[in-house]
This record gives C-alpha cells, sequence and structure tokens, in this order.
C-alpha cells in the first residue's frame, strides 16, 4: 500500500488474566469460563489527520525528497527565514480585520498593534515556528482543534484550507490560499451540533473560543482580552507559512503527495482499520482496546457485517460526542502540540 497503518500489538495469555464471568469485548460475547483472555491494543489515532504529523511509507521518491528539504530549512534556514509579511501580507491582514470586526469580536484594534509592532516582522521559521510561547499560548493550535476538520449534521466533512489535514482543494500560491481561507472562515455556515446538542448553522470563525490564562498561564492578561481574533491571525499566519514553504520547496508535487498520504490514512481510514481488525491473527483476540477512536470510526466498526456477528463495540460512558467529532474538539496542532495533547487528555478522561 503507498502508507501504512500500524496494526494492533497482541499479549501473551497469561493466567494473571482467567476469568470465570462473561466479558463483552470487541470480539464478541465471552462464555467461556476459567479460560485465558486474549487482549490486543491499538492506538488508531483518529483524532489526527494531519498527512505529515508522522513519517510514513511512501513509494514516491518526491516524498522523501520533500521530507529532507523540509527538515534542512527548519533545521537551517537562512535567507529563507524571511519576515512573516511576506507571506502572509498586508491586503490580507486588512480583510482577516475587516472581517473580525463585522462578527463584533473585541481586541481588534489591539491585535493590529501585536501585528504591526510584533508579529508582521518575525522570521517565519525562526520567529514564529520555533517560538515555544506561541505553543504555550495555544495561539495557533487551539483554533485548529476547533477548525481543522469539521464533521456537519447534513453529512459532510469539511476541511479548513490548510497543509495540515485532507482539504483536497489546489493551493499553488498564497493569493489562491487566502481566498479559499478566507471563505471557509467567514462565508460559507455550516450545519454543526453544539455541546447543547442542538444543530444550526455556524461560521467557523463562530466555534472559536477564547483561550483562558486561567488554563494557559502563558498568556497574559492583554492576550486573553483578545484572544478569538489574536489566535485566528496567528492561525492564518500558521497556515500562510506552510503553505508557502511547500510551494517553495515541492512546487506542484506537495499536493499530490499529501493527497495520495490521505487517501490511505484518512480518507480511507476506517475502512483501512477495519480491514486489519478482520484479519484472521486477530481472530482469536477476546478483548481488543482501541484509543483515540473518532465517532466516525465507532460507526464504522458497527455497521461492518463481519464485525457485527462477533464483536460488541463498547464506548466509556464519559466520551462525548463533541470530542469524537474530528475538528469539533481535536485534529492537528498547529504551533505546538497543545490541541494533540488537550484531545489525549480528553480521551484518558
Amino acid at each position: 500500500p503507498p502508507a501504512q497503518l500500524q496494526p494492533p500489538s497482541r499479549s501473551q495469555p497469561s493466567d494473571r488474566l482467567s476469568t470465570s464471568r462473561s466479558l463483552l469485548y470487541m470480539g464478541g460475547l465471552l462464555s467461556r469460563r476459567g479460560a485465558s483472555v486474549r487482549l490486543a491494543s491499538w492506538n488508531v489515532a483518529a483524532v489526527n489527520n494531519n498527512p505529515f504529523e508522522y513519517y510514513t511509507t511512501l513509494a514516491d521518491p518526491r516524498y522523501e525528497q520533500l521530507m529532507v528539504a523540509v527538515g534542512e530549512l527548519i533545521d537551517a534556514p537562512g535567507e529563507r527565514d524571511v519576515p512573516v509579511r511576506s507571506v502572509f501580507t498586508q491586503p490580507m491582514f486588512e480583510k482577516l480585520k475587516a472581517s473580525m470586526a463585522a462578527q463584533g469580536w473585541a481586541g481588534i484594534d489591539a491585535v493590529e498593534e501585536v501585528w504591526e509592532s510584533d508579529l508582521a516582522s518575525r522570521p517565519i521559521v525562526s520567529g514564529f515556528l520555533k517560538d515555544k510561547e506561541i505553543g504555550a499560548k495555544r495561539l495557533a493550535s487551539m483554533p485548529d482543534r476547533f477548525t481543522n476538520t469539521i464533521n456537519t449534521e447534513d453529512g459532510r466533512t469539511v476541511c479548513r484550507p490548510t497543509v495540515i489535514n485532507n482539504y483536497d482543494v489546489p493551493m499553488p500560491d498564497g493569493d489562491a490560499w487566502f481566498a479559499q481561507w478566507h471563505a471557509f472562515f467567514f462565508e460559507a455556515p455550516l450545519l454543526v451540533k453544539a455541546k447543547s446538542g442542538a444543530a444550526a448553522p455556524r461560521l467557523p470563525c463562530a466555534m472559536l473560543s477564547p483561550i483562558k490564562r486561567s488554563k494557559y498561564p502563558a498568556l497574559s492578561e492583554a492576550e486573553e482580552a483578545i484572544s478569538l481574533p489574536l489566535q485566528l491571525l496567528c492561525l492564518a499566519i500558521f497556515d500562510a507559512i506552510l503553505v508557502g514553504l511547500l510551494n517553495q520547496l515541492s512546487p506542484g508535487a506537495w499536493h499530490e503527495l499529501k493527497m495520495s498520504i490521505c487517501e490511505a490514512l484518512v480518507v480511507s481510514k476506517a475502512q483501512r482499520t477495519i480491514d486489519v481488525l478482520q484479519r484472521p491473527e486477530y481472530a482469536d483476540v477476546d478483548l481488543l482496546f482501541l484509543q483515540e477512536v473518532s465517532g466516525a470510526l465507532v460507526t464504522a466498526l458497527r455497521a461492518a457485517p463481519a464485525l457485527a456477528e462477533r464483536a460488541a463495540a463498547v464506548v466509556p460512558p464519559s466520551s462525548s460526542a463533541w470530542r469524537l467529532a474530528p475538528g469539533q474538539a481535536d485534529g492537528a496542532a498547529g504551533g505546538g502540540t497543545g490541541a494533540r495533547e488537550e484531545a489525549l487528555r480528553a480521551n484518558q478522561r
């Protein structure tokens, strides 16, 4: 296959795991008494759909070339460490500022001051991508967490125009990217379910939440007060940098590579996961623990005929449909690992 899923790991039978009661498990209902229980565990990482987060196996030699080129640039950007304003331009900022103001968000003038005095002149790699403070403050990872990939109530999966998800429209330059990105956030409401359970049309920009200093103390009081527009500006910068770098390093090719990875690991992930679970070597597994499972995978597991005959998919009562929906409370981490850490903690809870 063009990219590979890592199959579950199996434990050896153990007398310490013998049981005298029936067990409800992924493989069925056990009724044998005194038998040892065969276990397997698999972190399927369904809360993440960033095709470039992990190094994978891809036959296309351009993938290896791109990975090496990105690594070298991040380690030693040199003259390519240009100011942020060269990839996220002043006209882009002005349009974003006007759209955020139209939402009635507070702090637009203060965010403009941050842009002019700080963000616009930062080097894109050393001053932004590598800035640990941006990660600690969740200024890029938090908005990515809520808008990376959105499952709508009318059955659609909508991706933000960015490198780090399954967005499938080419973005050959910064202008093309920004037109799509701005339209995503401000022009097309999506039918989504809120935490209350009610479904209603909402713009993706309205899905963002203020970042609380009580939870992320690296954030200053002033930044907390303007955290809505500030986080969206930081996300725009983050997305613009990634698009710009990949178009520079692999023009015309990186999007094809991304789509190849997404086809294997994102688009067809649920079915490929089920295919692995249906292999003969796992037929005698009694109890299978799956971690980081999306709501879509749970639905697919319960609908798979071969598994449904012998399997019961059990979801913890504390699991939230909000957190199981990719993009509404999880996603890839941008500008830091905050989003992924939060998703992991949510699943652990």
